[in-house]
């Protein structure tokens, strides 16, 4: 026996004789009412929450909730951190100490100044530096306090106060000079605060990207519901046709097994589009969900926007698109940055390949003070000349009393081989590869910006196309089933124009999203790279 069957296309495999006699107009199929895109609506149960939401709406409610994004605009506020951590850098450090001895010694020389001495010092002590952020120098000052009190019988002052304030100044000549570690951390710290915002932005509009596409998506997952639940309807119209017409002895039990085989690959078809929209409503919401405990996860979107067409093939510009990605693209302008990042680590190994000469200079004064005492002879008894304290140590300080200036230059270099100048030699083969994979970069733009323009072109001929196979399917389905009334033709061919009708309106709604999809992604390329 032979078998017959239907494809998942929806075509016969085989083909039968035509059936003779005519059905009465009683009995004639109905034809559906005519097919417009956007109509569709979720098939929900009772009591379910549809939300009907635009594309705008989907876009702004992704750029709020979306949590890849929450995290995202985390990212430059924890760079801005960093930079202000390589900034401390150069500021101000103030530091101090706070110290006390005690200290015993037994004599072994009559000049020891008795036979146990016992001093006590006190100190307390104060600086503050600074690296400044220009050619590597460094200024620090320092104030010293100490006080002192001894059983020694040598002491002209006892209790002693000590005060020393100085200056320090040190300045990289060649070495350093230019450039170093902790200018060039500064900097780049910078530049990737720059990288951070330009990563952030492109975050954005690819998720307006993925939410644009799976609105589509979502869409056409509905549009494709309502196209096979037509075809499943217009499946169980023949088959009742078929079954009135067997009733009247026009039809035989055969052609009621095809149109029964019909029907179930239309059911098939028509689940099949049901479980592909959960799908897509699951994806669509994922996007636009801010957690776990969001309402919108429970409830079923109505994407209500229609797909439209938005711009003719004319209005693609291919090179001013390409000039404006190589311009403005946030992957080209991150590569560019990184870039600056390359440049200034070369900087900073030229500099640190040159030889180490340092200039230090210095100046300082002291002064001291406390009770003044005079022997008549070594070990004599003290004779209290003038009393004082710590501020007799502070007013020489003032005056200026006891200045010490110093000034030095300290030189070196390696012999042999210099480990600078092999990390230069790397900084520099670095540096040229990071051009060429910039340049690099710039070639993958081009031909991707021109792949996007000439498919926006091919989607939108591909869309003409489509729309004009679909009119033509409807009208030679509307022709086999005037055909099939007046029965010279068979329900093999009224079937197989009925799928292709089908498979026409589903080629015709994605070929329309496909041309929406692509001029999307022409502009987003222009902007943000994948």
């Amino acid at each position: 026996m032979m078998k017959w069957r239907l494809t998942a296309g929806g075509c016969l495999l085989a083909s039968m004789m035509v059936v003779p006699g005519a059905i009465s107009a009683q009995n004639a199929a109905t034809p559906p009412e005519p097919y417009v895109v956007g109509e569709a609506a979720p098939p929900v149960e009772d009591g379910t929450t549809v939300v009907s939401m635009t594309l705008d709406e989907a876009i702004a409610r992704a750029l709020e909730a979306n949590l890849g994004l929450q995290s995202a605009r985390l990212n430059p506020i924890l760079q801005a951190w960093s930079y202000r951590a390589a900034q401390s850098a150069f500021r101000p450090t103030l530091g101090a100490n706070f110290g006390y001895n005690s200290a015993t010694q037994q004599s072994t020389s009559q000049l020891d100044g008795g036979a146990t001495t016992n001093t006590k010092r006190a100190t307390f002590n104060t600086n503050l530096g600074q690296t400044l952020p220009w050619y590597g120098g460094r200024v620090t000052m320092n104030f010293n306090n100490s006080r002192s009190e001894t059983n020694n019988a040598f002491t002209t002052r006892n209790p002693s106060f000590s005060s020393n304030f100085s200056l320090n100044f040190s300045q990289p000549l060649l070495a350093g000079r230019s450039a170093d570690n902790q200018r060039a951390s500064l900097e780049t710290s910078q530049i990737q605060n720059e990288i951070a915002n330009l990563q952030l932005d492109a975050e954005g509009l690819n998720l307006v990207n993925q939410v644009r596409q799976r609105y589509w998506a979502l869409r056409a997952a509905l549009e494709q519901i309502e196209i096979q639940s037509r075809n499943l309807q217009q499946a169980e119209n023949l088959l009742a046709e078929n079954e009135a017409r067997a009733r009247l002895g026009q039809a035989t039990q055969y052609q009621i097994i095809q149109s029964q085989a019909q029907v179930a690959t239309a059911r098939q078809s028509y689940i099949n589009a049901q479980i592909t929209w959960r799908n897509q409503d699951l994806a669509f919401k994922q996007l636009l969900l801010g957690g776990a405990d969001d309402t919108l996860l429970d409830q079923v979107v109505n994407p209500v926007d229609r797909p439209t067409l938005a711009v003719a093939a004319a209005n693609v510009d291919i090179d001013a698109a390409v000039e404006r990605a190589l311009r403005e693209r946030s992957d080209l302008r991150v590569t560019r940055e990184q870039l600056r990042i390359s440049e200034l680590n070369l900087e900073v190994s030229e500099s640190n390949a040159l030889p180490t000469l340092d200039l230090s200079a210095s100046y300082a004064v002291s002064g001291v003070g406390g009770d003044l005492y005079q022997r008549d002879q070594l070990g004599g008894a003290p004779v209290l000349i003038s009393s004082g304290g710590y501020f007799d140590g502070l007013g020489s300080i003032a005056d200026l009393d006891n200045p010490t200036w110093n000034i030095s230059l300290q030189a070196s270099y390696p012999i042999g081989i210099n480990p600078q100048k092999v990390n230069l030699e790397r900084a520099e083969l670095q540096l040229r590869q990071s051009q060429i994979a910039l340049r690099q970069q710039e070639l993958n733009v081009v031909t991707q910006l021109t792949s996007a323009g000439l498919s926006v072109n091919n989607t939108l001929l591909q869309y003409q196309a489509a729309q004009q196979s679909r009119a033509a399917s409807e009208q030679n389905l509307a022709a086999e089933l005037e055909r099939y009334r007046l029965g010279v033709a068979t329900i093999y061919e009224l079937a197989q124009a009925q799928n292709q009708t089908t498979s026409a309106r589903l080629s015709e709604l994605q070929s329309l999203i496909n041309h929406i999809n692509a001029i999307a992604e022409f502009e987003r390329l222009q902007q943000v790279g994948n």
